[in-house]
């Protein structure tokens, strides 16, 4: 017998070192859930998160519960803090893993049946997949522009927000009219017609919005049944008139949770955003207004999750000045999970070294 027969898993499977948010291959979606490792740490930190968010799922109507949608992810870089969102993003989404090996397909939540000792809280897990949940999940720094100066964080949430309902990423006043005519009904028909006129599909060209006025205006006017010149007139006051604020990112998630129905909810999952905040005081309340406004306009529906290195001096460097500032942040996260390395033996010994 050779030594690798003795080892259940693969010895030389390949192995990805480092979990990134932005990485959503099927090979990897299948092995990240298929040998996750529940420690003794990441149970403890598992039960208190859900336990948490079921609260404010069981009691829509407290707005003390409903307002704590912030949740603030800490720990040195390798704890794995990336991974345990990411593998929260399949829990939340009950994400559909396929095996591109063994073309087997499962639901992210039935991996978890045999990590999980006690059937009551795998029972809380199952019932938060179940749930009719949008699960937007990417690295802030590697989606941010640094020339939007203030308002980077904000641009971020409306970007990826409009990207997950398929609408437009780059120009949020274009998103804007896309969502006025899916509210209408004519959004299948503008991008029939727009088609006809240019010969190309609408999502293909629209970041080229500015070099196709003319097509636009015609889609627009045929399927509004409306004078071009006042279509015209529209489309540019939609243009100037639109503004990025917070409130108004609040409100057009709250427009979107309701038209899906009134139990549907949507959980973003941030990585990286105490490095990107670093001793930014307005990165920091920009961050902290948009956690207060979603939890006080879409009560309880909309959760934001980030992660950030323990370190607080780390962050901040050494203007220590900040702190106060910091910690207003932290404030606004009413559930704070810290994780350390204390359990990598646990890892080894179940992921890599488990034997036949």
């Amino acid at each position: 017998m050779l030594i690798r027969d003795i080892f259940i898993k693969d010895i030389f499977r390949p192995i990805n070192g480092v979990v990134k948010a932005d990485q959503k291959d099927d090979a990897i979606i299948w092995q990240e859930l298929n040998e996750y490792v529940v420690t003794r740490e990441l149970d403890r930190l598992f039960r208190r998160f859900f336990s948490v968010y079921l609260d404010a799922v069981d009691n829509s109507h407290d707005p003390v519960l409903t307002s704590r949608t912030g949740v603030w992810v800490s720990g040195f870089f390798g704890s794995g803090k990336s991974h345990f969102i990411k593998i929260l993003s399949y829990l939340l989404g009950n994400h559909e893993a396929h095996d591109p090996i063994s073309k087997q397909t499962q639901k992210a939540v039935n991996f978890f049946e045999e990590k999980i000792s006690d059937p009551m809280f795998f029972a809380d897990i199952k019932r938060a997949g179940q749930l009719n949940t949008d699960v937007v999940l990417f690295n802030i720094d590697s989606r941010a522009d640094a020339s939007e100066g203030r308002a980077a964080i904000l641009s971020v949430f409306w970007k990826v927000f409009n990207e997950m309902q398929g609408l437009c990423s780059e120009y949020p006043q274009l998103a804007d009219i896309e969502r006025y005519l899916i509210k209408n009904n004519k959004y299948d028909s503008f991008r029939e017609t727009f088609k006809e006129l240019y010969g190309s599909e609408w999502e293909k060209e629209r970041d080229a919005y500015t070099l196709l006025k003319d097509e636009i205006l015609e889609a627009l006017s045929r399927v509004l049944g409306r004078n071009k010149n006042d279509v015209e007139g529209w489309f540019e006051q939609k243009e100037e008139q639109f503004k990025l604020t917070v409130e108004g990112f609040a409100r057009g998630v709250k427009d979107y949770l309701d038209s899906k129905g009134p139990q549907k909810r949507i959980v973003f999952l941030i990585d990286e955003m105490g490095q990107f905040i670093g001793n930014d005081t307005h990165l920091m309340l920009n961050l902290q207004t948009i956690v207060e406004d979603l939890g006080r306009i879409c009560h309880g529906r909309a959760w934001v999750i980030v992660t950030s290195q323990e370190d607080i001096d780390s962050v901040l460097g050494e203007i220590r000045s900040k702190a106060n500032d910091f910690s207003k942040i932290q404030g606004r996260f009413h559930t704070r999970l810290s994780l350390s390395s204390s359990n990598v033996d646990e890892v080894i010994q179940k992921r890599l070294l488990e034997k036949s």
